[in-house]
C-alpha cells in the first residue's frame, strides 16, 4: 500500500506511490483534499498535514495569527480598516510591544512597507511601499485581500524545511547579477545553494534558526513544511520569520529528503495510536 499524496506543486510528483506504508494514510502537500476523497472507508486513516494546518498556511493572515500565539518572530503587519478609508489597523499585537488592533494614520507609519496578498504564491502581487502617497494609492486600489507588513531590508534569506520537531534540509538564496527586483527574494530572481556549498556561509545563530523553523511549523499545526527565514548578516543575526510553504518546490535532493521524513512522520503516528 503506498501513501495517497495530495499536493498543488507538480515536483512533488515524483513522491507519488513511492512510500509504502502499513496503513492508510494521505499526504497534503499545499492540497485541501478531504479524507472521503482518497478513502471511501475514512476510519483509521492518518494524516500528514491536515486541511487546518494547509489553511493556516495558505492565508497569510492566519499564518500570522498563529505565529503571534507561539511567539514566532515575524514582522510587523496591518490591514486597511475598512472598504474606503486611509487607516490601517495595526494587527501585530503585543509581540512587537504594540497595544493589539491599534488604528494607525499613512502619516504615522515607518517606510518603507511591503503589501501583499493574503492568499499568495512566489511573491505575486507584493508591492514595496516607499513613502505616504504609495500607501495612499495602495489602500485605494487594493481591496481586503491584500494587507501590509514592514520591510526588513534583511541582506540575506535562508529556507530551512522541518517537520513539528526538527530541522532536516536547508537553503540559502543568492539574488542572481542580472535580478532587475532586489528586494526580495525567491525563485525568480535567486538561485539557491545547499548546506555543503561554500556560499551557504550558515549564520552564527544557525541553531535558533532552525528552532525557529521547527515552531514555525508547529504553529501552523503543520507535520512538515518549509520556512522561509530573512536575517540581518552572518554576524549580526537578527531575524524574522517570513513564512512557512506547505508545498514547496522539491527538487531530486528535496523529494529523498521528504520521502524519508514522510514515511517517519506516519511511521510514528501509527506507533502512537
Amino acid at each position: 500500500m503506498f501513501a495517497q499524496i495530495r499536493t498543488k506543486n507538480p515536483s512533488a510528483g515524483p513522491l507519488r506511490r513511492s512510500i509504502s506504508v502499513p496503513c492508510k494514510a494521505v499526504v497534503r502537500l499545499g492540497s485541501r483534499t478531504p479524507i472521503q476523497d482518497c478513502f471511501r472507508d475514512s476510519r483509521g486513516v492518518i494524516e500528514v498535514n491536515s486541511v487546518a494546518s494547509i489553511e493556516n498556511s495558505r492565508d497569510k493572515l492566519r499564518m500570522k495569527d498563529c505565529f503571534a500565539r507561539f511567539d514566532v518572530r515575524q514582522a510587523e503587519w496591518y490591514e486597511k480598516r475598512g472598504n474606503n478609508t486611509n487607516q490601517l489597523r495595526d494587527l501585530s499585537g503585543n509581540y512587537n510591544g504594540h497595544p493589539h488592533d491599534s488604528i494607525k494614520e499613512p502619516e504615522q507609519m515607518i517606510f518603507p512597507l511591503v503589501g501583499k496578498q493574503v492568499v499568495g504564491f512566489k511573491g505575486h502581487g507584493m508591492q514595496l511601499i516607499e513613502n505616504v502617497d504609495q500607501l495612499r494609492e495602495f489602500l485605494r486600489t487594493h481591496d481586503n485581500g491584500y494587507f501590509i507588513e514592514k520591510f526588513y531590508n534583511y541582506a540575506r534569506e535562508y529556507r530551512i524545511h522541518a517537520t513539528s520537531d526538527h530541522a532536516f534540509l536547508s537553503w540559502r538564496k543568492l539574488r542572481r547579477e542580472d535580478a532587475t527586483e532586489r528586494w526580495f527574494f525567491n525563485s525568480t530572481n535567486c538561485n539557491w545553494v545547499g548546506e555543503q556549498h561554500e556560499l551557504f556561509n550558515r549564520p552564527s545563530n544557525w541553531d535558533e534558526l532552525c528552532n525557529a523553523a521547527v515552531m514555525s511549523v508547529r504553529a501552523v499545526g503543520l507535520d512538515i513544511g518549509a520556512v522561509d527565514i530573512r536575517i540581518q548578516n552572518r554576524n549580526n543575526p537578527d531575524y524574522i520569520v517570513c513564512e512557512v510553504n506547505s508545498a514547496p518546490q522539491l527538487g531530486e535532493v528535496g523529494v529523498e529528503h521528504y520521502r524519508r521524513e514522510i514515511s517517519q512522520i506516519i511511521n510514528t503516528k501509527r506507533n502512537e495510536r
